[in-house]
């Protein structure tokens, strides 16, 4: 057994990333992942290295993942030495490019390294000929040859009972849907097949080499050759990772491993007929499980705003997110996004208004509340769970609202004022209790806050690696220093000693200078995971600090944003003036949700026809697509407009939800803990 030194390491800093800057990870299905056996592992990726770290700290049995690198990689002696040691497997170009029904018209590369190589596309008439003069048969062989040579040190580690992981969709990134899936983990399936066919690798059906086998004919003196059915034992399983807010810090994780497609099931195929027809063939129907799974576990919307509008209605109805159960979060969001699809439905193929579908203004009426609504919201740098712990919807009804251009008054600010002075004590008390722990992660704050300047502008995706890695290392390095300081001023056997690890300090000799370096071992350890587990208590707000006025703020971090918030609104109603005022049209801009980043590793739909791996719309509407970020602006001007939109959005929902003629939906999102507000 190979030890791995480098992936050992990597997954326990995996453990700490996942552990330190997401609350909680929620996993399920961990049956459908055997103990031993090959495996290949199809994931989604929407947040960069953040999803490999995931993945390793995740996979049941803690089974080692192998993900794919560019074989030029392995080139120099150091870095091939760390690459083969963190368990990487060598690629001479991007397998999910390889010989597909409909390739990519470009590479598409994975940010993360994991299908990252980016050579040429294999295409589907790379002939071996010169001048095209090369028969169909010799270009189909040498295409086989191709993908043989692309996928050995794949077929090889699956053949020592490995674990691959491959991304399908090929990139990273942030869109409303899954936009495209990619072959490389069906080829790498099927080529798995192909070299035990060939008796390259060991089979696990019997555990014998599975080679070809000569058979004599039926009485014509005739040798005929037949392929001996081979057994293999691979899964492949498809694996979601859903963030409730990747960029987030102490946001939350679901992690669902899906359903697996044995590949013994297609074996037989592969077998019959053209091998190169046949390959495309499986790979097609393998591909397709793929994504119909990838589809059921995750969130998709028709379009960016339509997403929007899910996420406003989750934050409406459970006011804050983290009321709701991270194994129900998905499915909440699926059956939410369900009404705008069939909205969808309705304006794509022009059916009659006595269609059983929802009412096509009602739906339309409440998607423009929600996305008005969000929108604001983000452009003000205000949360709905903070503004309603300060505001709630019954204090301030629409017609409690000044106009937006009346005079300031300062009668809203009576409940939020009240607000921050009930909590103020406790608040008071946990920013004492806060101050230890802190002297450990500030620096780890700092150091995020400046690495996030690294992710790339306008990528919802980038800025949780940078975070969580720059907050690592200001950690690490305030931990070095703080031990040398110790370390030298003789200070750490006292503090040893305080935590029973004994007076090491006063003995001399070799054996105490061994227990010494133990003991500050052991010092260390302790000292930082009590601070550690403190700090996490304390933000996460498990202490279970609560009182009538204070329900919504029992972390921290809540009460910061709630006085950050309180803020806003006392210059909004008591400090506004004149020139705060915002026309129609100046206001518009402001109540669309920005779109998110462009990604050039996406591939482009064409409106003649898409493949079944590419079936939902990266751009959205043709108004979306030419939608820019409007200039900031300060959050006082928008403050009031956000509260109509709130009032109006909270009505458009409760009003929505209570008139649909099918009430399974409204049972269901009740019944998980959802309050209908503002009807």
């Amino acid at each position: 057994m190979e030890l791995k030194i480098v992936y050992r390491v990597l997954r326990k800093i995996s453990d700490w990333t996942v552990a330190g800057y997401y609350s909680e990870t929620y996993v399920e299905g961990q049956e459908n992942i055997p103990k031993h056996g090959p495996l290949i592992i199809a994931s989604t990726h929407h947040n960069e290295m953040i999803d490999i770290a995931t993945l390793a700290a995740t996979m049941p049995h803690r089974r080692r993942l192998a993900f794919w690198a560019k074989s030029t990689m392995f080139v120099n002696p150091i870095s091939g030495a760390i690459l083969s040691s963190s368990g990487a497997i060598p690629v001479r170009r991007n397998p999910n490019n390889n010989g597909s029904a409909t390739p990519p018209s470009k590479p598409s590369v994975s940010a993360s390294a994991s299908p990252s190589a980016s050579g040429s596309t294999s295409g589907s008439g790379s002939g071996s000929g010169s001048g095209g003069t090369g028969s169909a048969a010799e270009n189909a062989t040498a295409e086989l040859a191709q993908r043989s040579v692309l996928f050995r040190d794949t077929s090889r580690a699956l053949a020592a009972d490995g674990v691959v992981g491959v991304f399908p969709e090929g990139t990273s990134y942030t869109q409303a849907s899954i936009v495209q899936v990619m072959p490389g983990a069906a080829w790498a399936a099927v080529e798995f097949a192909r070299y035990l066919q060939r008796g390259e690798g060991v089979g696990v059906g019997g555990g014998k080499e599975e080679r070809v086998n000569l058979d004599k004919g039926n009485g014509k003196g005739k040798e005929r050759e037949r392929e001996r059915e081979v057994k293999t034992g691979l899964r492949i399983v498809p694996v979601a990772v859903v963030y409730t807010d990747k960029a987030k810090y102490q946001s939350r994780i679901s992690v669902r491993y899906g359903e697996p497609i044995f590949m013994d099931e297609y074996t037989n195929e592969l077998l019959e007929g053209d091998p190169d027809e046949a390959s495309k063939a499986v790979v097609k129907k393998i591909m397709g499980q793929v994504e119909k799974q990838l589809r059921e576990m995750t969130i998709n919307a028709p379009d960016w705003d339509t997403l929007c509008a899910v996420s406003m209605a989750r934050n409406i109805l459970w006011e804050d997110e983290r009321h709701l159960p991270l194994d129900a979060w998905v499915e909440v969001s699926q059956r939410s996004s369900y009404l705008f699809w069939l909205f969808r439905l309705v304006q794509l193929f022009d059916l009659p208004s006595d269609s059983p579908l929802p009412d096509v203004e009602s739906v339309q009426h409440l998607k423009t509340a929600l996305t008005r609504y969000y929108a604001l919201l983000h452009y003000s740098g205000i949360k709905h769970a903070i503004l309603s712990s300060l505001l709630p919807l019954s204090s301030s009804s629409l017609l409690d609202i000044p106009p937006p251009h009346s005079l300031p008054g300062t009668g809203i600010l009576i409940r939020p004022t009240i607000s921050i002075l009930a909590g103020l004590p406790v608040s008071l008390i946990q920013l004492a209790l806060f101050i230890p722990p802190l002297l450990l992660h500030f620096p780890g704050y700092i150091a995020g806050s400046l690495s996030k300047r690294l992710a790339t502008k306008g990528e919802e995706e980038s800025p949780a690696q940078f975070k969580a890695i720059g907050a690592g290392v200001g950690i690490g390095t305030n931990i070095a220093l703080a031990l040398g300081v110790l370390w030298k001023k003789n200070k750490l056997g006292a503090l040893s000693a305080l935590l029973g690890l004994g007076d090491w300090a006063q003995e001399d000799g070799s054996a105490a200078h061994v227990k010494r370096i133990l003991g500050v071992i052991g010092t260390v350890y302790c000292s930082v995971l009590v601070l550690v587990k403190w700090h996490k208590l304390l933000v996460n707000g498990e202490h279970g600090l609560t009182c009538c006025a204070y329900r919504s703020s029992a972390d921290f971090n809540q009460w910061l944003q709630r006085l950050m918030t309180f803020h806003k609104l006392v210059s909004a109603f008591a400090f506004s003036r004149n020139e705060d005022s915002l026309s129609t049209t100046a206001l518009e801009p402001y109540t669309k949700p920005p779109l998110p980043a462009a990604n050039i590793f996406i591939k482009k739909i064409t409106k003649e026809g898409s493949s079944s791996s590419s079936s939902s719309s990266s751009d959205g509407d043709d108004e979306d697509s030419t939608r820019k970020p409007p200039a900031p602006i300060a959050s006082r001007k928008l403050v009031r407009h956000l509260l109509h939109a709130r009032a109006g959005a909270c009505a458009a929902l409760s009003s929505h939800l209570i008139a649909l003629e099918d009430k399974t939906l409204l049972r269901y999102l009740i019944s998980k803990g959802a309050k209908l507000r503002g009807s």
